[in-house]
């Protein structure tokens, strides 16, 4: 070897420890580039009403239970659960809170989606009408808004219209709003002559002077009213993390039900009802008479229910265990997980 070839060859040996050492910098400065967007992302949820029954959702968010579980999560209102349902299925939100006929029907056009767990066993509405509207007959010829058709506030005055045996398009015409607190605005301007709404707004109704003519949670129907629901891909993909976001939720659930003041604070937060009452009033609905199962399992007969009223021909063919995945559930309550949270 040559003197200027082998002077060549100790230097590069010398350089090397450096060399290695940039390579080395560089390479994990990408790397740590390269996964932080993904281990940043949040995970998205998005709820489909300015109501009460969120409240299992926002509690938990606001106690911190996601975080406990190493979950960082994003809450997202989407009026309407139909719109709620094209943004989970195509991919910019992982869970939905709160719709339950949307999910079923797209679920029956080849959706993948699955109902995981529910909060309220019962239709927690009420149809207020104006006052001028004193009974059900004087509906006749007038407007009823629900907040999207097909959706869960249009099921609910089929069955009210059907106890008082009123035909929509016949006897009332029935509008779509888009939202809660554009179903109230609607009343009391009288653009509508009667809503269908969830607390705070059928509350905020009454003090408006608007007249209660059916609650719904009176009538004895079995029905998911606020399920959480995702796709059967996110479970296969990401099963621990919702285990852990089920965790999260129930813990939420339980706070809900016990801790009087701090969900108080939590609704006023979300729902702007500054009104003593009126926050009274949502935390015995929510908190104490429609919180649903102590375990968050979907009833079978409650999607049922619906099936049977879609009226097609899919529906009635259809079995409700088709839509519900119930392993997340019971898997942690095998790891008597809710024997710790209930003590």
């Amino acid at each position: 070897m040559t003197p200027s070839r082998e002077s060549a060859l100790k230097d590069s040996f010398r350089d090397f420890p450096m060399k290695a050492w940039r390579f080395f910098s560089l390479a994990v400065c990408a790397l740590f580039l390269w996964l932080s967007p993904i281990q940043a992302a949040p995970i998205r949820v998005a709820y489909s009403a300015i109501s009460g029954a969120m409240a299992p959702l926002w509690v938990t968010q606001e106690s911190g239970f996601f975080k406990r579980e190493g979950l960082d999560v994003e809450l997202l209102y989407i009026g309407g659960g139909s719109l709620l349902i094209q943004a989970m299925l195509g991919g910019d939100v992982q869970f939905a809170y709160g719709p339950s006929v949307p999910v079923i029907q797209a679920s029956l056009r080849g959706a993948d989606l699955v109902f995981i767990a529910n909060t309220g066993n019962t239709m927690i509405f009420s149809i207020m009408s104006r006052p001028e509207v004193r009974g059900p007959s004087d509906l006749r010829g007038k407007k009823v808004g629900v907040t999207r058709l097909g959706g869960s506030t249009d099921l609910a005055l089929d069955f009210a219209l059907k106890k008082w045996g009123l035909q929509r398009g016949r006897d009332v015409a029935v509008l779509q709003t888009g939202g809660m607190p554009e179903s109230l605005a609607a009343l009391h301007s009288g653009a509508l002559q009667a809503a269908v709404l969830s607390p705070p707004s059928n509350i905020r109704a009454k003090k408006l002077g608007m007249r209660e003519l059916a609650e719904m949670g009176q009538l004895g129907v079995v029905y998911p009213n606020t399920p959480l629901s995702t796709t059967r891909a996110h479970i296969r993909a990401h099963r621990d993390e919702v285990i852990k976001f089920l965790r999260a939720f129930s813990q939420g659930l339980h706070r809900l039900r016990t801790d009087g003041e701090f969900s108080k604070r939590v609704l006023a937060k979300y729902t702007s009802a500054g009104d003593p009452e009126i926050l009274d009033e949502l935390y015995q609905i929510y908190g104490v008479r429609y919180t649903g199962d102590p375990v968050p399992y979907v009833r079978l007969e409650g999607v049922g229910g619906i099936l049977k009223r879609i009226g097609s021909k899919e529906g009635q063919q259809a079995k409700p265990e088709h839509f519900i995945d119930h392993s997340l559930l019971t898997e942690i309550e095998r790891a008597g997980f809710f024997r710790r949270i209930f003590r």
